[in-house]
């Protein structure tokens, strides 16, 4: 597999090589990973910092170098994490209404494009929204969110997820395009699929809240009435009380708002549903190569999907990808709940 290494500062070409079958790319919503490939050269004119490029028969990979290590057998080992890392900052957000997409690019080109720090912006960054969806966001004075953080809660609550890809004009690279696209929806997968292998299921919560109660709180003046929101078995969130989706065994709980929550129940209801159903990791190999079904084929980070096994349906997300020495085939993750120590460790880290 060719790979390429640009320079983080305008995108030139610095070196290239071919990585062995021995790397593995890990993609995850919930918790930045690394991802590790072996280069075939005793030394790389590369620093931490610059990027590593794959393309690969129609696979394609940014990562950041985030280590270099030279092996005895005269190759290199170097490690990265995605592209869109460096998003994991803090940054100041204000109440917003509007489109969701918008609100999200804006913060990216605020802190990358126009920060007012000449080493801070990345000059070659452009943004582009190929999917919207309107909304409200109340945050309270004064207050800060992950970029990161917010990318997952939007694939969420408006089905809003970011892409990369490179620019490039008269046959050079120019310039890391990110994106606001849409998520994926209506993967339907059976346990039983004869292209999955090793499956494993880690349910956390049997009993996960499927009906939400907001009540007003005894100071509201412009709005006083109890509205309650129910997710259905399609993985929507609805106020109708009689949809046909209904989940016919009700876990509720209640939650107080006030007046200036009231534009934003919609979107905490559907975050606080959609997180409440997700407690629970699926994992299973997965092949590419002998999938027959077209609907498969984008498993990509953030797709809903309808799990269905012998004695439960799950709607889910897919929240983890690895690949490890093909592209043909992968473990696919699905769920917000993680099994291993230490990535409920590095998990609650990240939710604190």
């Amino acid at each position: 597999m060719e790979i390429i290494f640009l320079n983080e500062q305008d995108l030139s070409i610095i070196d290239h090589g071919y990585a062995t079958d021995d790397y593995e790319i890990v993609l995850d919503a919930l918790i930045p990973q690394k991802s590790s490939f072996v280069i075939n050269k005793p030394g790389l004119n590369v620093e931490l910092g610059d990027y590593l490029v794959v393309r690969d028969r129609g696979y394609f990979y940014i990562g950041i170098i985030t280590g270099i290590e030279k092996q005895e057998d005269e190759t290199t080992k170097v490690s990265t994490k995605d592209f869109l890392g460096i998003l994991d900052v803090t940054v100041p957000v204000s109440s917003f209404t509007g489109s969701i997409s918008q609100f999200l690019i804006d913060l990216i080109s605020s802190h990358f494009k126009w920060s007012g720090d000449a080493y801070q912006n990345l000059s070659y960054l452009t943004t582009q929204i190929d999917f919207t969806k309107t909304g409200t966001l109340t945050y309270d004075a004064d207050a800060t969110a992950n970029i990161l953080d917010l990318v997952e809660e939007f694939s969420k609550t408006y089905g809003i997820r970011l892409a990369y890809e490179l620019v490039i004009s008269n046959g050079s690279i120019t310039g890391i395009c990110v994106k606001a696209v849409a998520v994926t929806k209506g993967i339907t997968i059976r346990s039983d699929l004869g292209t999955i292998t090793n499956l494993l299921i880690s349910d956390a919560n049997e009993n996960s809240v499927n009906k939400i109660i907001f009540f007003p709180k005894s100071d509201n003046t412009s709005h006083t009435g109890t509205v309650s929101y129910y997710l259905l078995t399609n993985g929507t969130v609805s106020t109708l009380a009689t949809s046909p989706y209904r989940i016919e065994k009700v876990r509720f709980k209640y939650q107080a708002y006030s007046d200036k929550d009231y534009m934003s129940l919609q979107t905490k209801a559907t975050s606080a549903l959609i997180d409440s159903s997700l407690e629970h990791s699926i994992t299973f190999d997965f092949s590419f190569v002998t999938n027959g079904i077209e609907a498969l084929a984008d498993l990509s980070i953030g797709a809903f999907v309808e799990f269905i096994t012998p004695l439960k349906t799950y709607e889910t997300l897919v929240t983890k990808i690895k690949y490890k020495g093909t592209f043909d085939s992968a473990e696919i993750t699905l769920g917000e709940y993680r099994v291993s120590l230490t990535d409920k460790l590095k998990l609650l880290d990240r939710r604190k």
